[in-house]
């Protein structure tokens, strides 16, 4: 089909929509978070036995590897028990982090379970 009928039957707002797509697409770069560390420590506190409580800690670094500022960053980890079931899931958020600035994480999860966590999966988001 020539161009001249791509126009000629209205199909000119399609290439202009996927035009301006494109061009905000570039503009709007995604941030570079990039997680350098990270380790797991958990621990079981006892008391009164109602009200049994422990915790998983997951702890690391990560860092702006982007040439702009990250106005928000996210990181998410789901702890899994030895036979690898999710015992749940929390995560850490931080609003501003310029360009090569390292940020120290803690994503602490605390349930009666949290104990038993022996792995994780982490990940990242930012923009």
């Amino acid at each position: 089909m020539k161009v001249e009928g791509l126009f000629k039957y209205g199909h000119w707002i399609v290439c202009l929509t996927l035009l301006l797509a494109l061009v905000s697409a570039g503009c709007n770069r995604a941030a570079g978070l990039q997680i350098t560390g990270h380790n797991l420590t958990a621990r079981q506190f006892t008391g009164d036995l109602n009200s049994t409580k422990s915790m998983a800690v997951v702890t690391g670094i990560a860092k702006n590897v982007d040439t702009l500022p990250v106005t928000e960053c996210n990181i998410a980890v789901r702890y899994y028990d030895a036979d690898k079931n999710l015992i749940g899931v929390a995560s850490a958020y931080k609003q501003f982090l310029e360009p090569g600035e390292v940020w120290s994480f803690t994503v602490q999860l605390t349930t009666p379970d949290a104990w038993k966590a022996r792995s994780y999966d982490i990940s990242s988001t930012s923009r």
